[in-house]
């Protein structure tokens, strides 16, 4: 169960990292059925790579009711649901294998309108290959979900061609051309080194990066909002998360309380 102190580290830094959570058996039967889904896509018609190289899966535990354990496990649900609140939602998963060396610094969720940092969007981490500074470790920056901290940072994004939203700056071999003067793998940061087993949580808000990571990197990501009350919470989640509101037959169907409870109000928002 997550306590009252390793909570309020996630309020105040807007990320809790927790050791050891799952263990080396589970970690390894996780990662077969991860590969296979994996292995299957790639074999699917028309099944191309990113422009970085990468295997992005979206509805990934979803595919299979294995990985779909993962979301109802107490070590995953009970946290998500301290941190995201009661009547948390389900908005999707994805299951990533990695192909590019860097993905500056950005937040997930952006301060678009007012309000936006208050509603928690929650990102669930498990990475199936161990990862560290000079391979891969997600680096975040502490408090920047919360303002006036987090707006400080949008130096660090350039609006697109189009006005609406916002893109990372590409790194320049010259720190000096950069918004800090510093390379991104040299802001001040946390480096979260992580093997498998272990679990972060982080909020959707949050600045953070990776930087050397390897072709070959594997991770799943679990992601949860809290519970949508407002217009602008509803707004949020269909600029970011437009799927959530036709969520997978797979949990809408599902025996476990649990899932049915974390998709059906969405299903039923997307019906109205």
């Amino acid at each position: 169960m997550l306590t009252e102190r390793q909570q309020a580290h996630y309020e105040a830094f807007g990320f809790l990292f927790q050791r050891e959570l799952f263990s080396a058996d589970e970690m390894s039967v996780i990662g077969e059925e991860a590969d296979r889904i994996w292995q299957e896509e790639s074999q699917r018609p028309g099944f191309q790579l990113s422009d970085q190289g990468s295997q992005h899966t979206s509805s990934f535990v979803e595919r299979s009711p294995l990985l779909s354990r993962i979301v109802e496990d107490d070590r995953i649900y009970l946290t998500a649901q301290r941190l995201a609140g009661e009547g948390m939602v389900w908005t999707n998963s994805e299951g990533n294998i990695t192909g590019y060396g860097t993905a500056p610094w950005h937040p997930d969720r952006r301060n678009m309108a007012p309000g936006d940092l208050d509603y928690p969007r929650l990102k669930v981490m498990l990475y199936l290959d161990e990862v560290s500074a000079a391979n891969g470790a997600l680096r975040v920056i502490p408090g920047s979900h919360k303002n006036p901290f987090h707006d400080s940072l949008y130096p660090m994004l350039q609006k697109q061609d189009d006005g609406k939203d916002w893109d990372v700056i590409p790194e320049s071999d010259d720190p000096a051309d950069m918004p800090y003067g510093v390379a991104g793998d040299q802001m001040p940061c946390q480096v979260v080194e992580s093997k498998p087993g272990d679990v972060l949580f982080f909020n959707q808000c949050l600045w953070h990066a990776a930087y050397n990571a390897y072709a070959g990197r594997r991770y799943i990501a679990l992601k949860f909002a809290g519970n949508p009350t407002t217009d602008g919470h509803l707004a949020t989640l269909r600029w970011y998360s437009g799927g959530a509101f036709s969520p997978s037959e797979a949990f809408l169907n599902s025996d476990s309380e649990r899932l049915r409870g974390l998709v059906t109000r969405m299903a039923e928002l997307g019906s109205a």
